[in-house]
Parts: C-alpha cells; sequence; structure tokens
C-alpha cells in the first residue's frame, strides 16, 4: 500500500483520529517532564519517571497519558502522594490540539497539498504547537522562557517552514528579527522610563519562533489577542488584590504617619507580575487555526 492510499485511509477513517489525539497525549507525557525538568536544567531523558516524595520509578503501566491519573485518583501508588491534575490536563490539551491539527491538515487538506505533504504539515505544526504548550507551562511556573527551548527552535521552525509551499523565506527572516526587536525595543524603553522591567526578552525570543515558522504575519495579531488576553486576566487580578489589601486590619493607633504605607497601599497594574508567554502563545495558536478568518473579521471591522 503506497503513501498515498495510506493517508486516505486514516482520513476517512476515526483510526486517523484516534491516532492523533494519541499521538499528541503521548507527547503531552513527555512535555510534563520538560515543564518540570528544563527549568532545573535536567535531562529530560534520564532517568525516567520517578515519584517525587519516594523516589520509586514509575512503572510503565502507572505513565500512561490521562488514564494514569484517574487509575490512581492522582496519587503515587508506593507511597500514596499526590500529584497535580495538570498533568492529565497537559496531555489532553495535547491530544486535543493534535486532534485538531488533523483535521485542519489531513481530514480537510490545505488546497494542492498531496498526501506526504499533509503528514508532513501536520508533524511540522504538532511539534510547533508542543514547544508553544511547553513554553506556556514553564512561564506559569516560572515566568522564564528558556533558551535551551527557544533558541533551537527558532532555527528549527525557520528550516522546517521552508518546505511548505505558503511560507516564503523572506516571511520567516522578518517574523524572527520583527519579534524579538519589537519586544527589545518596548522592553528596553519601559525599563528607561520607569526603571522596572516590563517585557522580557524571553517573550521576544518566543515571538521569533512564532515568526520563523508563521511568518510575521503572525506577530501582530499574536502580540494583539495576547494583549487583550492579558488585560481581561490581569485586570480580575487586580481586583482580587485590592479586595485583600482594603481587608487587611488598619495599623494601631500611634503608629508614625507611613509606617506600613507599602503594605496598604492599593496595587497598580503596573506591579502584577503575570507572565505573557502564555497570552501570546494563545494568540499564536489562534492565528495557526483561525489566522485567516480572524484576520478577515478584524479589517472588516475597521
Amino acid at each position: 500500500m503506497s503513501i498515498d492510499q495510506i493517508v486516505a485511509e486514516l482520513a476517512s477513517s476515526p483510526l486517523g483520529a484516534v491516532f492523533a489525539f494519541v499521538w499528541g497525549a503521548l507527547w503531552g507525557s513527555f512535555a510534563n517532564v520538560c515543564v518540570v525538568r528544563v527549568p532545573l536544567k535536567l535531562s529530560v531523558v534520564r532517568p525516567g519517571s520517578k515519584c517525587f516524595s519516594c523516589g520509586k520509578p514509575v512503572a510503565w503501566y502507572d505513565n500512561l497519558p490521562i488514564l494514569s491519573w484517574f487509575i490512581l485518583r492522582g496519587k503515587c501508588r508506593n507511597c500514596g502522594a499526590k500529584f497535580s491534575i495538570r498533568y492529565a490536563l497537559v496531555e489532553a490539551a495535547a491530544g486535543l490540539l493534535a486532534l485538531a491539527l488533523w483535521q485542519i491538515t489531513v481530514i480537510v487538506p490545505v488546497a494542492g497539498d498531496f498526501p506526504p505533504m499533509q503528514l508532513g504539515r501536520f508533524f511540522i505544526y504538532f511539534y510547533f504547537v508542543m514547544v508553544m504548550l511547553t513554553l506556556a507551562f514553564i512561564d506559569l511556573d516560572t515566568k522564564t522562557l528558556p533558551d535551551v527551548i527557544t533558541l533551537p527552535s527558532i532555527i528549527i521552525f525557520y528550516v522546517a517552514g521552508l518546505a511548505l509551499p505558503e511560507r516564503r523565506w523572506l516571511d520567516g527572516v522578518i517574523g524572527i528579527a520583527a519579534g524579538y526587536l519589537v519586544v527589545r525595543a518596548i522592553a528596553d524603553g519601559y525599563y528607561y522610563l520607569t526603571r522596572r522591567e516590563g517585557m522580557g526578552y524571553g517573550d521576544g525570543k518566543l515571538l521569533a519562533v512564532i515568526g520563523a515558522l508563521l511568518g510575521w504575519q503572525a506577530i501582530p495579531f499574536a502580540m494583539f489577542v495576547g494583549s487583550m488576553l492579558g488585560t481581561v486576566i490581569a485586570l480580575p487580578v487586580l481586583l482580587v488584590q485590592r479586595r485583600r489589601a482594603a481587608a487587611q486590619p488598619a495599623p494601631p493607633e500611634g503608629t508614625p504617619a507611613g509606617a506600613g504605607e507599602a503594605e496598604e497601599a492599593e496595587p497598580a497594574l503596573r506591579h502584577l507580575e503575570i507572565p505573557f508567554g502564555p497570552f501570546l502563545i494563545l494568540g499564536a495558536l489562534a492565528y495557526l487555526f483561525f489566522g485567516k478568518t480572524l484576520t478577515t473579521l478584524w479589517l472588516g471591522a475597521l
């Protein structure tokens, strides 16, 4: 059976969707390993997974994506220590994203794609999405975007993008430069004006990864969507912080003026430390899946 026939069978059969979801969930499990180990500068290959509490290795049958968390009820089989449901959620998210990519690359292929290109497009975008997912959770945990992931990804996804007929080499070059330099300019300008750090250079490297594969056209889209989502999330957090500050007891009588002022002052939006990377990543994924439709609607509203 030729590759064309195999892809055609997978595209028309539920087995193709099952393959995509399982493939995604398996790599989602690896993404969980990277989220934990990369910030600690540990190998993501060796040693194998083990319980963070008792240190005993996790058996293969206890390391099944998604299923193991529910079978074990979120506890280590050996010592009963609890582990976060986030492991299962990341694996499920990876599976669903792979399933969505399968839909737009194989089941409903880009016009003119032949079967090997359909699979190639699926795998290129899939690994891009896995890198985005991994970076999002690392940024949420540590407020950093490790160079060990972002810098190689810029090169890898630029080269991979050249295999896609619609990607022009210049779009990727401009995307890399614009993604990094725009954030560098914003970060440096904010620091010189306020003497406080705002966006980190890691966000610029993240945008360079996005631009390397999706082209410069994705940069303003990701920044706009990311800024809107960031504002929507930051405002409720600010309100909660202000409510907590208002609930603090007043200082005792006789306290010198200004004492405890820093603690009692209502927090401002500029003082919130919310990582921007996950919002940029959501913007990039929105562009990947819905970019043409959303851009048309956006421009039509102007």
